[in-house]
């Protein structure tokens, strides 16, 4: 038997937040559109968000 691993807002934050900013940069760099690195400023808002939270859940300061 395989153990259920839960997912927590947390990592969706995180994984959301990279996968749009690792998609973004690139795109702005090589469309030259302004509005894609803006995406990608906020990918990493809530990357950081996923990742305060994900701090504060166990107990470590962010």
């Amino acid at each position: 038997m395989s153990a259920k691993s839960r997912r927590s807002l947390d990592q969706y934050l995180i994984w959301v937040g990279s996968l749009v900013a690792l998609v973004g940069v690139p795109g702005a760099v090589a469309l030259h559109e302004a509005w894609l690195l803006a995406a990608a400023g906020i990918g990493w808002c809530v990357q950081h968000l996923g990742w305060a939270r994900h701090n504060r859940r166990i107990g470590g300061a962010s």
